[in-house]
Order: structure tokens, then C-alpha cells, then sequence
């Protein structure tokens, strides 16, 4: 999905629904909202208008995976993917009668064509069972009418990257007679191939004109024979 399930919830309700994105704005400046995410910082009750939040109240990751594949440039992709059943939240509110006489509305808000069409658009899939609660008094001498709906969404995430590998990463060639003392003997010299892979090497052939200070240059047949065993590599980091 390339788009919040919250965002995609208060789309559909507005539109079913027919309000306005928001109420205006109070005498201090304060946007009244309408349909909103819940938790934003966003003053409700500045209204005796309907007024409706949407969050998500739980979580169950039913399929965690990824996969690997080169693509066309040869580079190596990591594919993250993640599927789950996101429970929500929708809470109506309003000082006046609205919320008691509209929260149904926000039920079959969520059954409508328009919801289909969203579902198809950004892949996701909302449960047709509903449960909804009566919460008025909650928010004592205030006064307001409230109703809780909630439902199950079932979301999906992919993301993709480009990750190192084994014949990527930056290494160097030394060759040396006595592993614990190779880098002060002189006879040998540190030959850096950094950014060399293994398809660029061929076998060792491209290490065949290094001067060891002893021997001249080793040879393709030097490198393949008993000498293999004095070649070593070693990470670069």
C-alpha cells in the first residue's frame, strides 16, 4: 500500500457521508475539524457538528517474508513484504443529535461501491462484521454523544532495496609465507583490487601481472598450480 489505511477510512467517510473537510475555523484560529486521524493535534469539540476520528487499535502480522532478485543492472534487491489484519477504530462524535441519528451511516460508508473502488485501487480489503458501542457520558458534564465502531482491515507493506553481497564488497589480494607475519616481510606486496567481483576476476586472471619483489610476475599457471596456496583474501573493511 502507498497510502495510510487511516487516510484512505476518512476519505471514505467524507465522501459518503457528504461533509466538508473541515468546520472553518474558530474565533483563535483553530481549524473545527470534521473527519480526521485521531491523536493528531487537532482541538475537537469546538462544534455542536458532527465530528468523527479514525486510528488503528491493534495489529496481527499474519505473513512476515522476503525474497531476493537481481534485477536488469545486475544489482542485488532485497523485496520486504508484510501482511496483516489491522483492527480500527472510528469514533462520531457531536454535541447535538447528529452523532446518534448519522453513526450508521458511517457502517454502510464502509460497504459502499466508493469504498470497493478504494479497495481496488490500493489493494486492501475491509471486513464486512462491524461492532459498534454507545460511549455518550463518557466525557462527563460535557455532554456529547459518542459511538465506537470497529472493524478489521487486511493491509499489505512491500518495500525493496539494494543490498551488498558477498562479491561486492571492496577486498584485497595479499601473498605471504607466514600468515602472522605477512605484512613485514618484504618480499611480498599488498595488491589492492578494490571493487573487483567475482566474475571480473576469472579465475585469478586478473592478479597475473603483480610483481611480488622475488619472483618477476606470476602467471596464469603459476596461480593455478602449487602457488594458489600463497594467494589470500582479505576484507578491505
Amino acid at each position: 500500500m502507498n497510502k495510510e489505511i487511516e487516510k484512505i477510512l476518512v476519505n471514505i467517510i467524507t465522501h459518503e457521508l457528504d461533509l466538508p473537510e473541515n468546520y472553518g475555523t474558530t474565533s483563535r484560529g483553530d481549524i473545527v475539524p470534521c473527519v480526521v486521524i485521531a491523536n493528531q493535534n487537532i482541538k475537537l469539540f469546538n462544534t455542536e457538528k458532527l465530528q468523527i476520528t479514525v486510528k488503528t487499535i491493534g495489529c496481527k502480522d499474519y505473513s512476515n517474508r522476503n525474497e531476493t532478485k537481481t534485477d536488469s543492472e545486475g544489482n542485488f534487491i532485497e523485496y520486504q513484504y508484510l501482511n496483516q489484519q489491522r483492527q480500527m477504530q472510528i469514533d462520531v462524535y457531536s454535541r447535538n443529535n447528529d452523532a446518534r441519528q448519522r453513526f450508521w451511516e458511517v457502517i454502510t460508508a464502509l460497504k459502499s461501491i466508493y469504498a470497493e473502488q478504494q479497495q481496488d485501487i490500493y489493494n486492501f480489503k475491509i471486513g464486512t462484521i462491524t461492532n459498534s458501542r454507545n460511549l455518550s457520558g463518557l466525557d462527563g458534564g460535557s455532554d456529547i454523544n459518542r459511538y465506537t465502531i470497529t472493524f478489521n482491515v487486511l493491509v499489505h507493506y512491500t518495500k525493496s532495496k539494494v543490498i551488498n553481497y558477498y562479491d561486492t564488497f571492496p577486498y584485497e589480494i595479499y601473498t605471504e609465507r607466514s600468515e602472522n607475519n605477512w605484512k613485514n616481510d618484504n618480499r611480498f606486496s599488498l595488491i589492492d583490487v578494490s571493487g573487483a567481483t567475482s566474475e571480473k576476476q576469472g579465475g585469478f586472471s586478473n592478479v597475473s601481472n603483480f610483481n611480488t619483489n622475488y619472483g618477476g610476475f606470476l602467471t596464469n599457471k603459476e596461480i593455478e598450480g602449487d602457488n594458489i596456496n600463497d594467494l589470500h583474501l582479505s576484507s578491505a573493511g
